[in-house]
């Protein structure tokens, strides 16, 4: 084939393997009203200020739908302060503050003080501030506490346990879960357990973005359900940090106990608010790390 002849011929193939390609690509991602679209151009996109993100990425469509235990469902009503069994108690709270009576006990009045009157309508005063997060009964050195953070993050490679939150295709935080069974040896003496009534976990909250952040983990095994009270450092605590933002960069560490029955050598479900991941973080025979 003469030179004259092969140039129009590879002009040819080149427009082929580019068209190919073009009808090839696709994108994907969310309209604001929360329909899903999988198109071959920008100008085929169905809706005005898409959130364009790879098809793995996207969110399920119904995550109402996933599976989860039927006790993840009553402890997620148990918070839910539009439970009616939740309102029945604030709705009292709102008469009372309504007809000025305190919600709780007032001391006493100082001895030549006036009681304090209370006006009819008027609302209750706010908290001022917070009470701060009770310390934790386990405590560590800063040497201890990096090691520890390095523990968590070598875990993951052998056995990895991370939920990760993403806002709009970006990570915005990243949770970790190890077990250690040298850091149970030496958390149990501090919570007052004995091996045979607890099993330790350690996690890690790690903010690429500043995010508020509290520890609501569920654990759940064959059958068996647990969630750690936020209120109780013998059951989950920080060993970093404290409740609420994250600043972007930081991270909070802590721990949760769980029941002996939960074996960190088998697989457990990890809840953390409405996300979850399942993973084996021990290996069948535990040893000293």
């Amino acid at each position: 084939m003469t030179a004259p002849r092969l140039a129009p011929v590879l002009v040819a193939i080149c427009a082929l393997l580019a068209s190919s390609a073009d009808a090839d690509s696709t994108l994907s991602g969310v309209c604001p009203d929360g329909s899903f679209f999988v198109v071959q151009s920008r100008e085929s996109v169905p809706c005005d200020n898409p959130h364009f993100a790879e098809p793995d990425q996207l969110p399920p469509v119904r995550p109402y739908l996933l599976p989860r235990p039927y006790t993840w469902y009553v402890d997620q009503e148990a918070r839910n302060p539009n439970n009616p069994y939740n309102l029945v108690e604030t709705a009292k709270q709102i008469r009372d503050a309504r007809a000025g009576v305190p919600s709780t006990a007032q001391p006493a009045p100082a001895a030549g003080q006036p009681a304090p009157t209370a006006t009819r309508g008027a609302a209750l005063a706010p908290t001022a501030v917070p009470a701060p997060a009770p310390s934790a009964p386990v405590a560590l050195g800063d040497d201890e506490l990096r090691d520890l953070v390095r523990l968590i993050a070598l875990r993951q490679q052998d056995s990895p346990a991370q939920i990760e939150v993403k806002t709009q295709g970006e990570a915005q935080l990243r949770i970790s879960l190890a077990y250690s069974g040298s850091f149970e040896s030496y958390a149990l003496p501090a919570l007052g357990r004995t091996a045979s009534q607890s099993r330790v976990l350690v996690w890690s909250a790690q903010a690429l973005r500043a995010t508020p952040f509290a520890p609501n983990f569920f654990v759940v095994q064959s059958g068996r359900t647990f969630r750690p009270d936020p209120q109780n450092t013998a059951e989950i605590a920080y060993l970093l940090g404290g409740p609420g933002t994250i600043p972007a960069g930081e991270m909070a560490v802590g721990y949760l106990v769980v029941p002996a029955s939960f074996d960190p050598a088998q697989k457990l479900d990890l809840f953390w608010n409405d996300r979850s991941v399942a993973a084996v973080l021990a290996a069948p025979q535990v040893g000293s790390n």
